[in-house]
């Protein structure tokens, strides 16, 4: 386990948990129409990959027995396993926002936190290996991962 990171591990993890529940919640009470539209499934399916990315990256800092170095690779892995699944779900799928909607819901579209997330949680991997400490970094991709999970699922709901 990597030292003081434990009640970072728990909480983060059960956030994770928690909006990987409410996210099959909420595709299955809106099952019909995501069905209907690609890129509705494909807003879905990131959005399930930043939540769990999270969740994974807390798993990976409560693991018993590796040394912070190890954790390094486990980290880049994770990386570049998110990168390919974001890219691929996401591949054509670009949703058809509202041009008629608010400010806010057309920030929330262009700033996708999806490769922000890999790249922060790549630099804490190196960092990792390269023997400094690189958790502060997966601190900072997990509230990206989160917080654009949340903003990612609200407009996939809302979007018509």
């Amino acid at each position: 386990m990597a030292p003081g990171w434990s009640n970072f591990a728990v909480i983060t993890g059960s956030a994770a948990g928690a909006l990987t529940g409410l996210l099959f919640v909420a595709v299955s009470l809106n099952r019909e129409r995501i069905v209907r539209h690609r890129a509705l499934r494909g807003q879905a399916g990131q959005t399930l990959i930043l939540f769990m990315l999270p969740l994974l990256l807390s798993i990976l800092l409560v693991l018993p027995g590796p040394s912070a170095t190890a954790l390094g690779p486990g980290l880049i892995v994770l990386a570049l396993v998110a990168a390919v699944a974001l890219l691929l779900i996401g591949h054509g799928n670009k949703p058809s926002g509202d041009e008629s909607a608010d400010p806010l819901t057309q920030l929330l579209d262009k700033a996708s936190p999806n490769m922000v997330v890999v790249v922060l949680t790549v630099v804490a991997g190196c960092l990792q290996l390269a023997g400094d400490d690189g958790l502060y970094w997966v601190a900072a991709a997990s509230v990206v991962s989160l917080v654009g999970g949340v903003a990612n699922a609200w407009l996939f709901l809302t979007r018509s």
